[in-house]
């Protein structure tokens, strides 16, 4: 962000930062993450009207977690294709490397 913030011809634009160009599903990345981490790929998709449910009767973080919904309604696509012409030398992570990455910091705990 740095090194964004200080280049003069990056004023006043908008700016994706770097990511990976990749596009896993939810499902793909949650089968991923259960790879990286040694565990059993298993979720349930509930519906809003259980999720609201459960927020407003058992947990605090579940009504936080609502918030987010209308974000996880459409495909989130992030180009970040500017900043990795304007900056070749930053370097992008692969979504298996951030996952094994934060597998071994949690691992480290």
């Amino acid at each position: 962000m740095a090194a964004l913030a200080n280049a003069p011809d990056a004023f006043g634009q908008t700016w994706h930062l770097p990511c990976c160009d990749d596009r896993p599903t939810y499902r793909q990345f949650v089968g991923m993450a259960a790879e990286v981490f040694g565990r059993k790929a298993a979720y349930t998709v509930i519906g809003p009207w259980t999720l609201a449910a459960a927020a407003a009767l058992f947990s605090r973080r579940v009504r936080e977690i609502r918030e987010l919904l209308p974000r996880c309604a459409h495909d989130n696509l992030f180009d970040s294709t500017r900043f990795k012409r304007r900056f070749p030398e930053f370097g992008v992570a692969t979504y298996r490397e951030g996952l094994e990455r934060i597998r071994r910091e949690w691992a480290g705990r």
